[in-house]
């Protein structure tokens, strides 16, 4: 062995003294009182979109003439950036039932593709894009996001990928707290439902969810949450991450299911994203579906414990692998259920909540379930890419046409 000569660079995060930003801890000492504040029910649905190139569907980094593009057609409110300069996210507000989701979503589906086709710009919802180089994409210049990339290095590179996010209302601080750490135990079932990503660098993956694999397994804080059994043990962890130098802001926990403490609600974020926008609605419906069960469990004082994360980890594995063919472990225990049982039970559940919280979710959970006896959306583009014997370009093409064309019509009659 050669010996060194000096000893290696210290990692800047060993030595760099941790402040935190005052404006953090003010957000996090009001969080009691948003959760208090909200209101069940309620939803709000983020998408993420690649901007692809109009003859080789390559992405493109085309953010700022996108989102002007899309301002110009009323969406000021609407549109955000995200790490990749080829990405452009749009959002809902806050929408008081699943029926004013449907319109609002919808409407700003139809004007984001209007302003696409003006710039003359193709847009895609899956998961990941089946071929581009992530060592060719193009950082969005912000300063929060060359600091994340600085520190994340190529974790931050490797991942172009695009998410769907639901929002959905909890009242009360506890109550919020006890249904998310409820809620852990069925996020691979939701996001079994929306495999949207079974390409990468140019292959067929083999899974139905690639996006999960390259951003939940990479980044930390970005699988399965731990258990918080309060707003004060979520509101400790987050102080202890915040005074540890571990994140920059608490935008930077990524589980798969996070209580927001701006907005009151429970996010979940195992979602790929969807070319139809019918499948982002019905993933929304579920999700509401989901949360108003487990808050009438605990309501009842019925709510069972929560499940440790290692449990539902290998649940999660098993829906990034297979989908919608899933074979899942029916956890707290050990017996196998195949996912047409474990995901229909869960939409049933949702159904019996809706009617007796009258949320008006029956047309989202009818298209959940047929997502469900049909396959999610990485099944249908994995016959795509069959069909046309094996070609990329061609599956690809089905994702970025179902995305401009899916809000021509109305979503649910």
């Amino acid at each position: 062995m050669i010996a060194r000569m000096t000893p290696p660079p210290a990692a800047d995060d060993a030595t760099r003294p941790f402040t935190v930003d005052p404006a953090q801890l003010a957000e996090l000492d009001a969080t009691r009182e948003r959760f208090e504040a909200s209101t069940d029910g309620t939803l709000g649905i983020e998408e993420e979109f690649a901007i692809c190139d109009p003859e080789t569907l390559d992405l493109r980094p085309r953010y700022e003439e996108l989102r002007a593009a899309a301002e110009a057609e009323g969406l000021e409110r609407e549109v955000a950036g995200e790490l990749l300069a080829s990405e452009i996210e749009f959002r809902t507000g806050r929408c008081e039932t699943w029926s004013g989701a449907v319109e609002e979503l919808t409407d700003i589906r139809r004007r984001v593709m209007v302003a696409a086709r003006k710039t003359n710009a193709l847009m895609a919802a899956s998961g990941t894009h089946p071929w581009a180089d992530y060592r060719e994409q193009v950082t969005v210049p912000l300063p929060y996001y060359e600091q994340l990339v600085e520190r994340m290095r190529f974790v931050a590179k490797r991942n172009n990928t695009f998410g769907l996010h639901v929002h959905v209302g909890v009242r009360g601080a506890d109550r919020a707290i006890r249904v998310h750490d409820a809620l852990r135990n069925y996020a691979p079932y939701l996001l079994a439902l929306s495999g949207s990503s079974p390409f990468l660098d140019g292959l067929d993956t083999g899974f139905a969810s690639s996006r999960s694999i390259i951003f939940s397994r990479a980044f930390p804080r970005a699988n399965v949450a731990p258990i918080f059994g309060t707003l004060d043990g979520y509101l400790d962890h987050l102080r202890w991450l915040l005074d540890t130098g571990a994140v920059m802001s608490t935008g930077q926990v990524w589980w798969n299911t996070r209580p927001h403490v701006l907005h009151g609600t429970i996010e979940l974020r195992m979602f790929d994203g969807q070319p139809d926008v019918r499948d982002t609605l019905a993933l929304a419906a579920l999700a509401s579906g989901t949360i108003a069960h487990l808050a009438a469990l605990d309501d009842a004082g019925e709510l069972p414990p929560p499940v440790a994360s290692e449990l539902i980890d290998e649940n999660a594995w098993r829906a990034a692998r297979f989908g919608t063919a899933a074979t899942f472990i029916d956890l707290p225990g050990s017996r196998l259920v195949c996912a047409a049982e474990a995901i229909g039970r869960l939409i049933a559940q949702a159904r019996l909540a809706s009617d007796a919280n009258g949320l008006g979710l029956d047309a989202g959970l009818d298209r959940a379930q047929q997502l469900l006896d049909a396959g999610n959306s990485g099944h249908w583009q994995r016959e795509l890419y069959e069909a046309a014997g094996n070609d990329l370009h061609a599956a690809y093409r089905g994702v970025i046409d179902a995305t401009m064309s899916s809000a021509d019509e109305p979503a649910f009659t």
